[in-house]
Parts: C-alpha cells; structure tokens; sequence
C-alpha cells in the first residue's frame, strides 16, 4: 500500500497490451505519489487518462537520466515519492530504470515493487516449452557474427531460453538460429501478447520459419527456445565420422563439413565443429 508523505520509489508494472491487466494496488499508488517517471510520456499519459489519473507525468530515459536522477533524489528526500514505469510491463527489464534504482538504494531511501504484468513470463507460461528454470537473454547483438557467437555459447544450456526481437529482425534471426541451434529445436514466438491479435508460433524452428513466411509481425516479440536435451541428440560421434570419409575424400573444407552436420543431422553448429575437429589442421 502507497504510504503517505514517505519519500519512496515505487517499481509499478503497468499492463503489456491489455489496459484491464493492472493491479488494484498500481492504480493506488499510480493515483498518489507526487509524479509518475515515464519511459515515453505519451503511452503512460495514455493509460492514466483510461483510468482518470491526474498524476503528473516526467519524461526519464536513457538520454536523460543523468540530469533526472539527482532531482528525483532530491525530491524523494524531501518526502515526495515516485512511481517509476516502462512503455509495458515490468520496470527494468531492457529498459533504464536501473540507474536510479541503483541511486534510490545507495542514498538509503525506500524502494517497492509493485509488481504485475509481463511479457516475458507472460510468453512462457503459454510457449509450451517448459522447463524448471530459464535464461533471460534480451535482446541479441545486432551483427550475425555476434549473433552466432552468442546462440553457440547458449547451445548447450539446459535451461528455456527467452528472447525480445524487433518484427524486422526474426527472420534473419530464426536463419541463424537454425544454423546454429539446429533443426530439432522446439520454440515459441509470441507477439501482440494479451492484445486482441495476440497469436503463437510454436514448433521446430523451420516450422516456425515457414509459419512466418506468411505472417505479418507487428510489434516486438518474444520467443522462447526449448533448453538443449542430451536426448535428443541426432547421432552418435562414430557414425557421424563414417558420414564424413566421403567429404574428406572430396578434400571439402571444415566449414562445408560443418554446414553439412548443421543441415542433415540438425547438429549445433558449434558442436559440429568439435566432431571434425580430428580435421582441424585442414583450411577452410
């Protein structure tokens, strides 16, 4: 509950699509702390008006933060309180907010969470990828080497992995992906999530690179990518030499052999690399 004439930080969620998906508690304190500190004013002005909330809104981003920080701690030792908000969904998650969070609690003044919506669970609970833990990744490197280099250090994780991507973006990077995580790999991509075209991609990798095909994305989305199972491997290191003799024969580069494993057994890119590497002293 808001605490009157306490200077305090407030964490409010505020809903990711949906405006019905906000707490009672958020609207308490959204309607009595001294000003709201938004990520783009316009959106939180949006969801105030809904709810007939005249608290006043300060623009707090990236680009302004080092000047709105010392004021925000000068106004909460003073006693006001402030509600910090992102666009959607919870504070602090691929957005600014950190920094003066960081400030609030050096300075010894309170800091509450009043959590509620977001998307990232939001994409998990329906993926159908279940998993007993999960990896928080963001948003990925924009260049593909980088792309590459991050999804192989992720290859062998057990855990569900949960990613934010721009609608321009998830083709290129399902390419990579598939390259790299293989073929097998189960995935969920949600978008417009708890709108009313809020739609689920879900299946293997190429299933979900042919689903979109035809899709028209809008909006960020968040893809959840089934951990790697030990199980599931496609074939056995013995064999899989076997399968290579006639490449060597040919003197086919390491990188082909790689592309082959990736392509026909829907091998990890990385781990491909490690079943040639009796190779290694080939040139690609």
């Amino acid at each position: 509950m808001y605490k009157h004439g306490t200077g305090a930080l407030y964490i409010v969620a505020t809903p990711i699509g949906n405006l019905k998906d906000i707490t009672l508690r958020a609207l308490d304190v959204l309607k009595n702390v001294h000003f709201v500190a938004a990520e783009d004013t316009r959106v939180t002005r949006a969801l105030l008006d809904h709810y007939q909330i005249n608290t006043p809104c300060v623009s707090y981003h990236d680009h302004n933060k080092e000047e709105k920080i010392p004021v925000f701690l000068h106004r909460m030792t003073s006693g006001e309180s402030i509600a910090l908000v992102s666009d959607q969904g919870t504070p602090l998650i691929s957005d600014p907010g950190s920094a003066l969070v960081a400030e609030t609690v050096k300075r010894g003044l309170p800091v509450h969470p009043v959590p509620g919506a977001s998307s990232l669970l939001a994409a998990l609970s329906a993926s159908g990828v279940f998993s007993d833990r999960f990896l928080f990744e963001g948003f990925l490197p924009r260049r593909s080497g980088e792309i590459r280099n991050r999804l192989s250090a992720l290859s062998e994780r057990p855990e569900a992995i949960i990613l934010f991507e721009a609608p321009n973006r998830i083709m290129k990077l399902l390419e990579i992906m598939e390259e790299v995580l293989g073929q097998e790999r189960r995935i969920c991509i949600g978008r417009e999530l708890t709108k009313l075209y809020e739609t689920f991609y879900r299946g293997t990798i190429p299933e979900v690179r042919t689903l979109l095909d035809t899709a028209c994305l809008r909006g960020e989305a968040v893809l959840v990518i089934e951990g790697f199972l030990k199980t599931t491997s496609s074939a056995k290191g013995p064999d899989l030499q076997q399968v290579l003799g006639p490449l060597r024969e040919i003197g086919a580069s390491r990188a082909d052999k790689a592309r082959f494993l990736v392509k026909v057994f829907g091998i990890p890119r990385q781990k491909a690399y490690r079943i040639i590497e009796p190779d290694g002293d080939e040139q690609d």
